[in-house]
């Protein structure tokens, strides 16, 4: 399924919270990129009590996150600027969707919006994504086809400036295999994954897509 990398990250997201060890009883939890929803049914699972906000860009994938959430608060809206009062959670949740901004604006308001002594778990992808797709690329023109993460580098300073206290934090690989370019791009765009640095003026030829 296209989503199935997205439900594994959440997933090991979920595991390495749970090792971290945090003593936590939420009242309210806000889940930011919610996506569909995946995160949320865990979170609604493991914190029924808690209030719990949704937060994403997309009206569409609110809809479908409305399913997994009963009784959530569902917002569209840019996670890098919150329409939320600040200090109104006790954690904030975000599985693959800092990636589509910046990490730094976004960490900024996740602590703007977390309560004093709140936790924070993110997941997001690194800088080495596609690595076949961008040299298979490269070999075409000098655009960007694919969009350049920032390095863990930045979001670990990120955090150091910020005042927050790293407890785990960890790189961890996931591999997926395709039969062709054309089942890749698609399962990629499945999930609203379309952005890229540089747009080419005009659409790739039919001989470039069959050199790729």
């Amino acid at each position: 399924a296209a989503a199935d990398v997205q439900r594994e990250v959440c997933d090991r997201l979920a595991i390495c919270f749970q090792q971290a060890g945090i003593d936590l009883d939420p009242e309210a939890i806000l889940d930011a990129g919610c996506g569909t929803g995946y995160g949320a049914f865990w979170l609604r699972q493991r914190w029924p009590r808690a209030r719990l906000a949704l937060i994403d860009f997309a009206p569409g994938m609110l809809v479908t996150a409305r399913a997994h959430s009963a009784g959530a608060a569902l917002v569209c809206a840019d996670i890098e600027a919150l329409p939320l009062i600040g200090g109104g959670f006790d954690l904030y949740w975000s599985s693959l969707a800092w990636q589509w901004n910046d990490p730094g604006w976004c960490l900024a308001e996740a602590g703007r919006v977390l309560k004093a002594g709140g936790a924070l778990a993110v997941a997001t992808l690194g800088t080495d994504n596609f690595p076949e797709l961008r040299h298979a690329f490269a070999a075409i023109d000098e655009y960007s086809h694919v969009l350049t993460m920032a390095p863990p580098e930045r979001l670990l300073a990120d955090c150091a400036a910020g005042g927050w206290k790293v407890l785990i934090w960890q790189r961890q690989p996931v591999c997926r295999h395709y039969p062709d370019l054309r089942t890749l791009l698609r399962a990629v765009k499945a999930v609203g994954a379309r952005e890229v640095e540089q747009r080419r003026p005009t659409p790739l030829s039919r001989g470039a897509w069959q050199a790729i």
